[in-house]
């Protein structure tokens, strides 16, 4: 058996591992002190395109609501001021009617309040209100507010009739008042002279 036939495997494999890690340190350092060391002059200009990863887009409502209608197709092109979508209506015209109704009530209450404010008669209703004499729901809303006007310049009128009769029983107890002032003065006169007569007849004695 010779020497070579006795050598370690093991020993023979960190050996070449060693040398091998040599080499890579070695070529590492040699190409990153040449990229520190050296200067690029110029770059290199190529033309090129962008490209979207995809052509779909989301839409959305500002405020929101049912899709009732779509107006275009997957793929299809379009431009600035296309009909997309068409939201459903039913919800949008029902908050209408509330909205309206509520103006129309506004309105007309303006208006009677404005006729008490200035002692009118008769309520003065917005010349809008009669070109719509024909809709049952304004009809009703001016029938309404047209009672209420009546009752509360009546129950006005019968609070002024009281209070005036009140200020009449007021200046009758007044003068009632006067006239008792009028006779204690007398009386208080009368027992003054009482008095003087009685000082001047004890003065005599």
């Amino acid at each position: 058996m010779t020497d070579t036939d006795l050598i370690d495997p093991r020993s023979s494999i960190r050996g070449h591992i060693a040398v091998g890690l040599a080499a890579i340190m070695l070529v590492a350092g040699g190409i990153g002190g040449w990229a520190a060391t050296t200067e690029i002059s110029g770059a290199l200009i190529a033309p090129g395109s962008v490209v979207v990863e995809s052509n779909a887009r989301k839409v959305q409502h500002p405020t929101g609501g049912v899709v009732g209608q779509i107006a275009v197709t997957n793929g299809k092109a379009v431009t600035a001021g296309d009909l997309l979508v068409r939201l459903d209506e039913t919800m949008t015209r029902a908050n209408l009617q509330i909205v309206s109704k509520t103006l129309d009530e506004m309105t007309t209450r303006r208006a009677r309040l404005r006729a008490e404010r200035d002692g009118a008669s008769e309520v003065s209703w917005p010349s809008a209100f009669k070109d719509r004499r024909q809709e049952e729901s304004v009809v009703e809303l001016m029938t309404d507010e047209q009672r209420l006007f009546e009752l509360r310049n009546t129950t006005r009128l019968g609070q002024k009739r009281q209070l005036r009769e009140r200020i009449a029983q007021l200046n009758e107890e007044a003068v009632g008042i006067s006239a008792q002032q009028a006779a204690k003065s007398q009386e208080l006169d009368l027992v003054n002279r009482e008095l003087d007569g009685c000082a001047n007849s004890g003065a005599s004695i």
